[in-house]
């Protein structure tokens, strides 16, 4: 009943442990308004039971909330030590850089082609900022490892330390600032052979992964720049830069680029439990961070009972419930879900096998029968005159409930031997004032592969907010740090520039259908980030089309252009 306590923090602090195994945090922390030393002592004991944790519903999670940061714990330790709630408050400008950021990299790629405009080899080198004090590493030069079939490959990384806050895992980590170097370095390629940037990637299609030799689980690119190009229009395009004008006077450019995202899949479980009213209740730990995970989770559990999702009860958001594994890495659908749809077929399992035992059921006898689910009834397989009521099996057998339990997975077999990943194509189209250099992308088409879609009108909002952070990443968003103090400058938003309604006009995203039997049972590959990847390549690449001029950072300015 206790008030809580604020505390507003930014420490960096260090951990030691004496020999009865109690830690000691030790920081420079702004604490009750006095900054100075400040020490924690707490010893660690197998109490993770007497804790909760909530969080049904974020809000909004956009990245960076993989690693728990100074600020977090602090407030975890000052509850310890109050034996009292503690309230964390952080302010605005505090969210520009003490608690993870995207790490700004500088990249050097050199491409080579044969006489038929083969490439031989890609040779992409990182370097990435991290603290002084900590360990985070942008992988921006793995993108070159996943997509063109070089004969050669070499990607390095470095690091250098800067007295700033730790980067971490923001939004498409690597993916997403090394695939924005490897598309205009792609593009440059394809002009310096004369082709079309389209033509250029299909002659430097990999048919298995470059930097492994897997097979693909499942790769529908070429379809995506099919249909991608037929939508844009494409064809239109002349080769040569600054050959395009609207009616305005404004110079017009196209560019493109390819999207490529990993399928991670994590550990996960999950509870199933059918009632006797015929609904049921599925539990998972999973948050829902703004994507609509409920409703496409809750699709997945009605599904693998054959239940209409209005019988369906869906729990989740709380730790004391089955564990629902990571929601990042696009790859939270495929886990929970993977793990949801486990337990619904375990619970259609075991009322396979009361019904197969029990004389006075229609499936008596169906002992080594594949059994399946499908409108509130369990069917055998190929048979569908031969089933029954989930409802009614549970009554014969005066049972209130029967419970299933599932864990998601991926075939060891499949995970070693075969790459997984996502794939995309993403056009663009920017309009230039040929006297301000004031820039504007008016069209983006995005065509995306990602396996099986469980929530058409969700996806498409996933894919949509990603282009739209490729345009944010291309045009917008750069942190100025004071090189006095390596804080960040414009941490508001008002100097920190995103775009804004009128910066987004025409927007079109396509998903490709795709099967996909190796990534997981469902087919299910993920969507969050990828459609961050192929764009912002694709409107620097329009830019250079629209004026000649190749700018190789971003964000690009007018400055640029003058």
């Amino acid at each position: 009943g206790a008030p809580p306590v604020d505390l507003n923090v930014w420490a960096h602090f260090d951990v030691s442990r004496d020999a009865e195994g109690c830690l000691t945090f030790s920081s420079r922390a702004l604490l009750g308004g006095a900054a100075g030393k400040v020490t924690f002592a707490l010893t660690i004991t197998d109490s993770a039971g007497n804790v909760t944790l909530r969080s049904p519903f974020l809000g909004g999670g956009f990245g960076s909330k993989a690693i728990p940061t100074g600020p977090q714990v602090l407030a975890i330790l000052a509850a310890r030590m109050t034996g009292r709630p503690v309230k964390l408050m952080l302010t605005r400008q505090q969210m520009f850089g003490p608690v993870g950021h995207r790490g700004a990299t500088r990249q050097r790629l050199r491409l080579g082609t044969d006489d038929a405009a083969a490439l031989s080899f890609i040779d992409h080198e990182g370097v990435s900022e991290t603290s002084s004090f900590d360990d985070f590493l942008e992988p921006a030069a793995n993108a070159s490892q996943g997509l063109y079939a070089a004969q050669a490959l070499r990607s390095t990384h470095r690091g250098v330390r800067l007295d700033v806050g730790t980067p971490s895992p923001m939004r498409a980590p690597g993916e997403a600032s090394g695939s924005a170097a490897l598309e205009c370095a792609m593009d440059e390629m394809a002009e310096a052979t004369g082709l079309d940037p389209l033509e250029f990637r299909l002659r430097n299609y990999a048919k298995t992964e470059p930097g492994t030799g897997k097979p693909y689980s499942s790769k529908a690119l070429r379809e995506c720049y099919a249909e991608g190009a037929r939508r844009f229009g494409w064809s239109r395009r002349p080769l040569a830069p600054r050959q395009m004008q609207d009616a305005d006077g404004m110079l017009v450019g196209w560019g493109m680029g390819t999207a490529l995202f990993p399928c991670p899949m994590f550990a996960a479980d999950a509870r199933a439990t059918l009632r006797a009213d015929g609904t049921a209740l599925f539990e998972t730990s999973a948050a829902d961070m703004g994507q609509g995970a409920w409703t496409a989770l809750a699709q997945i559990a009605a599904d693998s009972l054959g239940l209409p999702i209005e019988k369906i009860e869906f729990r989740s958001g709380n730790s004391t419930l089955p564990d629902g594994g990571i929601a990042g890495g696009s790859g939270h659908t495929a886990t929970a879900g993977s793990a949801l749809d486990a337990s619904g077929r375990d619970v259609i399992r075991q009322l396979g096998s009361m019904a197969a035992a029990d004389p006075a059921s229609p499936l008596h006898g169906a002992d080594n029968a594949t059994f399946q689910a499908r409108d509130g009834r369990i069917e055998v397989e190929g048979d569908p005159a031969r089933g029954e009521d989930l409802a009614a099996i549970l009554h014969r057998a005066g049972l209130e409930q029967l419970e299933g339990q599932g864990s998601a997975f991926r075939k060891p077999e499949d995970a070693e031997n075969r790459a997984m990943n996502a794939h995309g194509a993403v056009f663009a189209e920017v309009k230039i004032d040929p006297d301000l250099c004031q820039m504007r992308v008016t069209r983006l088409v995005g065509a995306f592969a990602a396996g099986r879609i469980i929530n058409p009108r969700l996806a498409e909002s996933q894919l949509m907010g990603g282009m739209i952070w490729g345009v944010s990443f291309a045009l917008h968003e750069k942190a100025q740090h004071d090189p006095r103090t390596g804080r960040i400058m414009n941490a508001d938003f008002a100097g920190y520039h995103i775009p804004v309604n009128a910066d987004i006009r025409d927007l079109e995203v396509i998903t490709i259908h795709e099967d996909d039997p190796y990534v997981n049972a469902l087919g299910i590959k993920g969507v969050g980030e990828i459609g961050i990847t192929g764009t912002v390549g694709a409107i620097a690449n329009a830019i250079r089309h629209a004026t000649g001029r190749r700018i190789r950072h971003f964000p690009i300015r007018i400055e640029d252009l003058l």
